[in-house]
């Protein structure tokens, strides 16, 4: 493989982790350059990477040019939690899952709010993973990712995550008939109705 492929995919999953760990600010354009320098490739990878995102909704084309983040509103995250919690729904009805999560070693634990966020994405990716549809997996991968964020706010926000965590993922795995699916409709309806302080949490 040339090198050109080998730094746009180095340049695309910095950038990426960067987006989803709350780096940038919400509608911040990029520093191409200083990117670019940062992650050690030039600036034509960094581009490459900055426009496969913009692909994913995780970018933006900036206004007379360059990248930007997308302006987070209330409203807008409120539309992704409850598009999110339609597309689980959607892929467990779809599928039989077999999926690999332990929600145990979160159980009753006090563990950092940033390993609790990722616990979460993790579990929603694996149901994505485990769709047989692959629009639907693209789907709910793009919706994890982009909640990601927003997770990190939850932290600050809500109470009992990780108890939460486990219930949602014994009711993914193990879960039957309409409990299942209230569950997780229970965990984004309590999302839906705090979103208002889980953005301002995100937006400090």
């Amino acid at each position: 493989m040339s090198p050109e492929p080998v730094l746009a995919e180095r340049a695309y999953l910095l950038l990426k982790a960067d987006i989803m760990a709350g780096r940038f600010a919400s509608g911040a354009i990029l520093n191409e350059r200083a990117l670019a320098a940062e992650y050690g490739v030039s600036v034509s990878p960094l581009r490459d990477a900055a426009q496969r995102l913009v692909g994913e909704h995780m970018l933006e084309i900036a206004f007379g040019g360059g990248y930007r983040l997308p302006t987070i509103t209330t409203d807008a995250l409120r539309d992704l939690y409850r598009w999110h919690g339609h597309l689980v729904r959607l892929v467990l009805k779809a599928n039989r899952l077999d999926i690999d999560f332990d929600a145990k070693p979160y159980v009753g634990m006090q563990v950092e709010g940033q390993a609790v966020a990722m616990a979460a994405t993790n579990l929603f990716q694996a149901i994505a993973q485990a769709s047989g549809d692959h629009e639907h997996r693209r789907a709910l991968r793009s919706a994890t990712e982009r909640l990601h964020i927003a997770r990190l706010g939850e932290v600050r926000v809500l109470r009992n995550l990780a108890d939460e965590l486990q219930a949602v993922g014994i009711a993914t795995i193990s879960g039957r008939g309409p409990d299942r699916f209230e569950v997780l409709w229970a965990y984004h309806r309590r999302r839906i109705r705090r979103v208002g302080r889980i953005w301002e949490a995100i937006s400090l």
